[in-house]
């Protein structure tokens, strides 16, 4: 039945009866066609009225409003968002993080900015800084942005910014010669470049990392090493990262920010390891994807 028929239908519409052959005997006089209800009636019938729960009452309960959702506290992404792209064009969303390690970052090739959840709170000069952080081409202008930034973390306060969630470190009975060896390594270094003055932290390896070789941290304080460095590349690449991450320690001892200026690249010609935070790897064999 077509949507013609269902709507003639709902009016009282019946089709005519076909014809019929001459051996039947002839049929009765149709009965006239019901006359047609009123439109209105046919719209109720369609979409009635909603039937009341209870019948109403002299004196009905007062209805209580609906609670009023709290508002959102600091600006939202997209509010960030329109701040920033003017400054930096290539910055196209923005996401909130509770990293306290990285407060503010740049992934997937500058195009996303990574935020802790207190710059939600961040007057706008400060967001414009960001921007300028993360796109301006001239040193000058950079270094006031990361100055600007830096004071703004300097005022957020500590109960604001959720604690750091405390890792458990597995370390597997394969990785053991691989730690002994990085340590009798990081023993070496110590005592031939720095007289022995570097804290002896906890070596781990690790098979999550997939864009970095090492990674010093100062809380907790430990170095991790790639496992997959470990064993695919060539003899001697994680001993390299190894004292790329000694010379972190070493900025993290002396009371400075781990980083990798002049005074790293410094280092980095003394204990042999490339000045940069990525390097080429020589693999061995191919590294698992």
């Amino acid at each position: 039945m077509s949507l013609l028929d269902d709507v003639l239908d709902l009016f009282g519409w019946a089709p005519s009866p076909g014809a019929q052959p001459k051996s039947s005997p002839k049929p009765a006089k149709p009965k006239p066609a019901p006359r047609p209800p009123n439109q209105n009636a046919a719209v109720q019938q369609v979409f009635p009225e909603p039937e009341s729960a209870s019948p109403p009452t002299d004196n009905p309960a007062p209805t209580r409003p609906a609670p009023a959702r709290p508002k959102p506290i600091g600006r939202t992404e997209r509010e960030i968002l329109s701040i920033v792209s003017p400054v930096a064009p290539q910055i196209r969303r923005v996401v909130f993080t509770k990293n306290r390690r990285v407060m503010a970052s740049v992934a997937e090739r500058g195009t996303a900015l990574r935020l802790n959840t207190a710059f939600a709170v961040a007057p706008e000069d400060v967001l414009v800084a960001v921007a300028r952080l993360f796109s301006a081409r001239d040193a000058r202008t950079r270094n006031r942005a990361r100055d600007a930034v830096r004071r703004f973390i300097t005022l957020i306060p500590a109960e604001s910014v959720p604690p750091r969630r405390t890792r458990t470190r597995q370390v597997l009975a394969s990785d053991r010669p691989q730690i002994e060896r990085l340590l009798a390594e990081f023993r070496r270094v110590n005592a031939a470049h720095f007289g022995g003055t570097l804290p002896e932290v906890p070596l781990y390896l690790s098979g999550q990392m997939r864009r970095r070789n090492g990674h010093f941290s100062s809380t907790p304080l430990e170095i991790v090493i790639s496992r997959v460095l470990c064993t695919h590349a060539l003899p001697a690449e994680s001993e390299a990262t190894l004292r790329h991450e000694m010379i972190h320690l070493w900025q993290h001892a002396q009371g400075k920010k781990p980083d990798h200026g002049p005074e790293f690249r410094a280092w980095a010609r003394k204990l042999d390891v490339h000045p940069r935070a990525t390097r080429p790897v020589k693999w061995e064999r191919k590294p698992p994807k």
